[in-house]
């Protein structure tokens, strides 16, 4: 299986000043694509430490919000390099889209995870969220989580895996640490990764840190670390068969009001029809909302960006109080289908409450990616061409 954790490192949540996240988003897309890039597949596993992490893209906390779709991205890759010489990276893009759309399908997954308890009452809970465990790499981890919600992707998975196997800790209490902290948190990504390195999501195939791995693709930062190199295998009794069907794609106006979330923030080719509505609210559920409380840093840096999203349309009003009475006073709306997540369970909880009324807009490349998400990534990753085909025509 190939690195589920691909969320290349994102800078530290800052103001941009005069500059909207876009264009820096842009100015970093052209800079990682002009040279970097073709040095992915070569260096992407080493972790020399945060201000060292140059060979790859620092992308995943605009890409995660859609300030640059997934998609823009795998067609400027490919307007500037031959598939061949950037294949590892647009195939770990196409990760990402993989486990929205498994995800999508098997929504009972998500709804089990936020569903569990959100604390443990063991010593080494309480070491790990200090930093405190004595296991030297794991605590310096996190603190980089902490002082720069990031974490470079190969870390991530050494992080998990000693969380679960040597810290001998439940996996959806990581699982919620990383969405608290990270400014690239996504839940398809984020709770399927940790269901893979607990051996649950590809059943029988778990994740084993090493000191031998950790050490050389540290570049020696970090040596002789004591984890469990043999972990008892992970059980889950329960299956998560296909529940529902991938959105049909939709790109037309059904009503005067349409409502953004933080997590799809793209307008490229939808300025016109944004401009028609005659109010967009943009929102970003506030922690009271929230089934996982996010960190300070995270909720500023998801209201910077909705602020700068609404600066490019003068029907925009932010959503960040006040959200129910006012989707429920206004009750018919478009909505920017915001896939399975703290989102979604926020409006079904919604619906089921009140009489509000909406039809969903869903991107065309979406439903052309997402519907062979059905299985296992490698038979996804056999359609890859096609979905390639449809993107670039």
């Amino acid at each position: 299986m190939g690195t589920t954790f691909d969320f290349s490192p994102p800078d530290k949540p800052t103001s941009i000043g005069t500059h909207t996240y876009k264009d820096q988003a842009s100015k970093e897309v052209h800079a990682f694509l002009k040279g970097p890039v073709l040095e992915y597949s070569k260096k992407r596993n080493f972790d020399f430490g945060y201000s060292e992490n140059r060979h790859v893209s620092k992308l995943s906390k605009y890409v995660s919000h859609r300030i640059v779709s997934e998609y823009d991205l795998i067609r400027n890759a490919l307007c500037k390099h031959e598939y061949h010489k950037v294949e590892k990276f647009i195939q770990e893009i196409f990760w990402r889209i993989y486990w929205k759309g498994w995800l999508e399908m098997r929504p009972e997954v998500w709804t089990d995870f936020i569903d569990l308890p959100t604390s443990d009452n063991s010593i080494n809970f309480e070491a790990a969220l200090k930093g405190n465990t004595g296991v030297k790499c794991f605590d310096s981890w996190v603190r980089e989580l902490r002082e720069t919600n990031y974490l470079h992707n190969h870390a991530r998975m050494w992080f998990a895996s000693i969380w679960i196997f040597t810290l001998e800790l439940p996996w959806q209490l990581g699982a919620r640490f990383f969405l608290e902290h990270l400014a690239d948190g996504d839940a398809a990504s984020n709770t399927l990764s940790w269901r893979w390195v607990a051996g649950l999501q590809t059943k029988g195939k778990r994740y084993k840190a090493s000191s031998h791995n950790i050490e050389t693709y540290t570049k020696g930062r970090f040596k002789e670390i004591l984890v469990n190199e043999n972990p008892k295998l992970e059980l889950e009794y329960k299956n998560y068969p296909i529940t529902r069907k991938i959105p049909a794609a939709n790109e037309k106006k059904q009503h005067e009001n349409l409502l953004i979330f933080e997590n799809d923030l793209n307008f490229n080719g939808r300025e016109e029809l944004y401009n028609s509505y005659k109010n967009i609210f943009v929102a970003t559920l506030p922690n009271d909302a929230r089934h996982i409380k996010l960190s300070s840093s995270i909720i500023e840096y998801k209201k910077d960006l909705v602020a700068q999203f609404c600066e490019f349309f003068p029907n925009s009003t932010i959503l960040s109080s006040g959200l129910e009475s006012t989707i429920s006073s206004i009750n018919k709306f478009d909505i920017v289908y915001p896939f399975v997540g703290e989102n979604l369970t926020f409006l079904d909880q919604l619906k089921s409450r009140t009489s509000i009324e909406y039809s969903y807009l869903f991107r065309h490349e979406d439903h052309i990616s997402m519907q062979y998400c059905q299985k296992g990534f490698f038979q996804f990753k056999k359609n890859i061409p096609k979905i390639l085909e449809s993107l670039l025509c």
